[in-house]
């Protein structure tokens, strides 16, 4: 698998160290405006407001010898953030099933767990543990069509060990009365995969319009999310199929789960405790 970052990824990742103009052009290419990156230098620096020789200070510092080298790698990106599973699906023969395929996928499986591991920084996922272990923040979770069975795994782990937990899993004109409560500093966590949804990128502009504290879970073409997110944290996709694995994502919830439960606060465990009553009782 290639342990290369994506274009997106390096702009996330270095964006703090960018100047005010070159903020400008990220935002634009990490927001819901990629394929500006496609168009000419003179193109992306009027449309983000800058000059062209910001537009080229950017692509170096990206890690790009040129413009022309930096728009290859994107366009191959966007290529693959917006494939489908039928476009992403290899040729098989019909009917068989590979003798080594287990094999094969377990190997797959393993080199995107150990890239995600390797590629996260401690900082966000303590940051992480933090907002979601603190009793004085409500969270509230959502995701898209594929996602949406994650975010309702990771509440249900969070309703167990803490109050003030809700999970966005009904209708979109639901969500306003979960969230109409919230508020500064409370919690919005996001899991969001290519593809992504447009519903869900609403509710993070909404959010952070009400300054909610956003965190996002996405894949390495990363979500225009991201850009609203006070954390991201980055689950490497891929699979043997067409269908994008999830396993990285259960390795960043699981994670997430296992840190919060250590801290095991007095209230916590109190809270566990009496759940366990309720569930024996009778």
């Amino acid at each position: 698998m290639d342990s290369v970052q994506t274009v997106l990824e390096r702009l996330n990742a270095g964006f703090d160290s960018l100047t005010p103009t070159e903020r400008k052009v990220a935002r634009r290419l990490l927001g819901d405006s990629p394929m500006d990156g496609l168009k000419t230098i003179a193109q992306l620096a009027s449309e983000a407001g800058v000059s062209g020789p910001t537009v080229l200070r950017l692509v170096a510092k990206l890690g790009f010898d040129s413009y022309a080298g930096f728009q290859a790698a994107l366009r191959e990106e966007l290529g693959q953030r917006l494939q489908s599973p039928l476009a992403r699906q290899k040729p098989v023969q019909p009917g068989k099933t590979p003798p080594d395929f287990l094999g094969s996928f377990l190997l797959s499986a393993q080199l995107q767990l150990e890239q995600t591991a390797r590629q996260l920084p401690v900082a966000d996922l303590e940051a992480c543990v933090a907002m979601l272990s603190d009793p004085g923040r409500r969270v509230a979770l959502a995701g898209g069509r594929l996602s949406a069975p994650l975010a309702a795994y990771l509440a249900q782990h969070l309703k167990a060990m803490r109050p003030g937990v809700c999970l966005l899993d009904g209708g979109t004109d639901s969500w306003a009365d979960a969230l109409v409560d919230m508020g500064r500093h409370d919690v919005l966590l996001l899991l969001d995969i290519r593809r992504y949804n447009s519903e869900l990128m609403a509710l993070a502009q909404r959010a952070a319009s009400h300054k909610l504290d956003l965190i996002l879970l996405t894949d390495q073409w990363l979500s225009p999310i991201s850009q609203l997110a006070r954390v991201t944290l980055v689950g490497v996709a891929g699979g043997a199929s067409g269908w994008d694995s999830n396993l990285s994502l259960f390795l960043l919830l699981d994670a997430l789960i296992a840190a919060i439960m250590q801290r095991q606060t007095p209230a916590c465990l109190a809270r566990l405790a009496a759940l366990e009553g309720w569930r024996t009782a009778g």
